[in-house]
C-alpha cells in the first residue's frame, strides 16, 4: 500500500474496466505518495471520464503550481481551456508554449488554430491550421483545425474536403463530426448534415447537444 506503482497498476486495470471513479481514487492515493507527471496524467483523465471535471481541473492546477514549466501540463491545461470555451486563456497558454518550443509542432498549431477560431480571429486560425496540416497532413486534429478555420473564413468547400478526411481518420470523434455537420448544413446537404450531427450526439460526452439537436430537427 505504500508503493505508488501498486496504486497505478490497480488504477490502470480499473480504467480498462471503465470504473473511472474507483480508478481516480487509486491514482489519488498514488499522488499522495508521489505526484509526478505520469500520476497527474492518469488522475486528470480518470476524473474527467468520471464526470468530475472540477476535480480534474483542480488536480491539474495543483500539479502546474508545483511544476509551472512542465510542457505536458501546459498542453493539457490548454486542452481543458479549449474544452471549456475559455479561448483567450487558451491563447495565452499556447502562445507561451510556442515561445518556448517553436513553430514546428503540429499539435500546438492545431490547438492554436482552434483557440483563435473560438476567439473569432478566423484569419489567424487559418494560418495556424494551415501550418498544422503542412506539418502533419495525416493527423486528424490538424485536418479538423485547418478545415474548421477555412469554414470560419467562408471557404465551406475547402473546409469540407479537410473535415471529411478528419472524419475518416477518427470516425468516432464527436467534435469532428459536429464540425462536418455544420459545413454540410451550410452547403444545403441536409441528409449528410443530419447524419453527422446524430453521430456527434451519440457521444455521451458531447457538449453542444442543443445546437446539434436543433440541426437534426431542421435537416429532417
Amino acid at each position: 500500500p505504500g508503493a505508488p506503482g501498486a496504486h497505478l497498476v490497480l488504477g490502470d486495470m480499473l480504467m480498462v474496466l471503465a470504473r473511472y471513479g474507483e480508478a481516480a481514487a487509486e491514482y489519488k492515493l498514488a499522488a499522495d505518495l508521489r505526484f509526478d507527471e505520469p500520476v497527474m496524467l492518469r488522475l486528470v483523465e480518470a476524473l474527467g471520464r468520471a464526470g468530475r471535471r472540477g476535480d480534474a481541473s483542480n488536480a491539474l492546477a495543483l500539479y502546474l503550481s508545483q511544476n509551472p514549466a512542465n510542457i505536458t501540463a501546459l498542453r493539457l491545461t490548454a486542452h481543458w481551456q479549449l474544452a471549456s470555451g475559455d479561448y483567450d486563456a487558451a491563447i495565452d497558454t499556447l502562445e507561451g508554449l510556442r515561445a518556448r518550443i517553436g513553430t514546428r509542432d503540429a499539435a500546438l498549431n492545431a490547438q492554436l488554430s482552434a483557440a483563435y477560431a473560438g476567439a473569432g480571429e478566423a484569419e489567424t486560425a487559418r494560418d495556424h491550421g494551415e501550418a498544422a496540416y503542412a506539418l502533419a497532413p495525416a493527423n486528424s486534429a490538424a485536418a479538423d483545425a485547418y478545415g474548421w478555420a477555412l469554414y470560419q473564413t467562408g471557404d465551406a468547400e475547402g473546409a469540407l474536403e479537410l473535415l471529411q478526411k478528419a472524419a475518416i481518420l477518427t470516425p468516432r470523434h464527436s467534435g469532428v463530426r459536429w464540425h462536418l455537420a455544420q459545413v454540410y448544413a451550410e452547403l444545403k446537404r441536409k441528409p449528410e448534415a443530419r447524419r453527422n450531427a446524430q453521430a456527434a450526439l451519440a457521444d455521451p460526452g458531447f457538449a453542444d447537444r442543443a445546437a446539434a439537436q436543433a440541426l437534426v430537427a431542421k435537416s429532417s
